[in-house]
């Protein structure tokens, strides 16, 4: 794991307000990267009270999203952080059952999107994760782990 500097995080954070016109702030965390796959990791400053020298550790505090090819993909959680202000590539849904189950919907509403960027999906106020838009379908991108995979539909 690598430990970010200042300039690395205005970085990510200028990608994310172009992307999504969204004022997020890191000052309270350490920023944090791992491996080949540039994930963004988000972690209390507490960690350094630690002594970490003497444990294996995979990672630390929350999985954020990850860097691919110049664009920050979020992940769920990353993605509710950045949604409390983005004003724009913001896609709402109705299908929220296809979309939870790992399918491709069609956005009802879209906000400020650009085709091939990663997109916030929301259903009503709530942010569900992130997908990419092509020629106006969302393309899932939500992880297997995350997916419902229940053969019955809810009815509330």
């Amino acid at each position: 794991m690598k430990v970010l500097n200042k300039k690395e995080i205005k970085e990510i954070v200028e990608k994310l307000n172009y992307t999504y016109n969204s004022k997020v702030d890191f000052s309270e965390f350490v920023v944090l990267t791992t491996g080949k796959e540039n994930k963004i990791w988000l972690a209390s400053r507490k960690i350094f009270d630690i002594n970490l020298s003497e444990l294996k550790i995979n990672s630390i505090g929350l999985y954020f999203g990850r860097d691919d090819r110049g664009k920050i993909r979020l992940s769920v959680e990353g993605a509710q952080i950045v949604g409390k202000t983005a004003k724009k590539n913001i896609c709402e849904i109705e299908d929220v059952w296809n979309f939870l189950r790992g399918f491709d919907v069609t956005p009802t509403k879209m906000t400020g999107c650009e085709d091939g960027n990663y997109v916030l999906v929301k259903y009503k106020n709530d942010v569900l994760g992130v997908a990419k838009l092509q020629d106006g379908i969302l393309k899932n991108v939500l992880p297997k782990a995350r997916k419902i995979t229940s053969l019955t539909k809810y009815e509330s």
